[in-house]
């Protein structure tokens, strides 16, 4: 046992070089399996992350400390475009081939209308606050869904599907407003039923029931809250991040479908008290990462 703990430390060491600590390291050994293990069932890994209009780190260097987590779908919020004009790369596409994920589905709705200078990288070649799906399998049906309810307006999500292992899943990448930068919170029910998650609870709960449903993104909603516990609830889905989040990965339980591990976690560095950048910093948000088992 020892000695395969050590070949795994190696491994992990060498794939992320200096991009990530010691500490991290040993976080992610009891979370990456084996190639032994990944031979014997078969494993999804899902992570979702508001990259904050790409205003503190490129996508290359956000692949750097990505790319140890081997994620099969990355769900993006904040997502910035190339400004008009402006004939370079298309960001989500950059971090897709850093992560080695082939296959890009990008939203066309800017969240609340944001846009550059203001919601734009240090560039100026990209900005506003899009949705997309990366996917190391191939992506079909992608569109942008907007939601009507309370908060600002322009508030979206992008959908996309793929097959895995022969299993459909519906793979859904949002930013919502909601309530959890209000002093008080909800609680009453005429919250959830006005909001832009039920609105959202309402498509999720018309696919059909061969697929499997991942739900990722900034919610804007505390773990706990009324108006999360509620999606929760009326799309009978489970969250994946139980520590106090507003960023989230839901999953359908429909089918056989089993978390094995959930990570949540800000990077080489988090932001200081100030809400100021500082060097190193990827987001003003976590990432939240997670590994499913999906073998029938």
């Amino acid at each position: 046992m020892k000695m395969l703990l050590s070949k795994r430390f190696l491994f992990l060491k060498r794939v992320a070089g200096s991009t990530i600590s010691w500490f991290t390291l040993v976080a992610l050994i009891a979370v990456v399996p084996t190639f032994a293990d990944q031979s014997e069932t078969s494993r999804l890994r899902v992570l979702a992350y508001n990259v904050a209009c790409g205003q503190w780190a490129t996508p290359e260097k956000i692949a750097e400390v990505l790319k140890p987590l081997n994620a099969d779908i990355v769900l993006i919020s904040e997502v910035p475009k190339a400004n008009r004009g402006k004939k370079v790369k298309d960001w989500s596409q950059r971090l897709g081939d850093a992560l080695g994920l082939g296959h890009v589905h990008v939203g066309t709705v800017s969240s609340a209308g944001h846009k550059s200078p203001k919601w734009g990288d240090p560039t100026g070649n990209y900005g506003g606050k899009f949705k997309s799906i990366l996917s190391r399998t191939p992506l079909t049906g992608g569109k942008d869904i907007s939601v009507e309810g309370s908060g600002w307006k322009r508030a979206s999500a992008v959908r996309a599907e793929t097959e895995i292992e022969g299993r459909k899943f519906a793979l859904y990448s949002l930013h919502l407003p909601g309530f959890a930068h209000h002093k008080r919170q909800p609680t009453e029910l005429t919250a959830w039923e006005g909001s832009k998650h039920k609105a959202l609870a309402d498509h999720i709960n018309a696919e059909k029931e061969s697929y499997d449903v991942i739900v990722g993104g900034d919610f804007n909603e505390w773990t706990d809250g009324l108006v999360m516990q509620s999606m929760l609830k009326e799309t009978k889905m489970k969250n994946s991040t139980k520590e106090k989040s507003i960023d989230h990965i839901l999953y359908s339980t429909k089918n056989k479908m089993k978390l094995l591990q959930t990570v949540r976690d800000w990077g080489p560095k988090n932001q200081n008290k100030d809400n100021v950048k500082s060097n190193g910093c990827l987001s003003d948000h976590p990432w939240v990462w997670c590994e499913f088992q999906i073998s029938n």
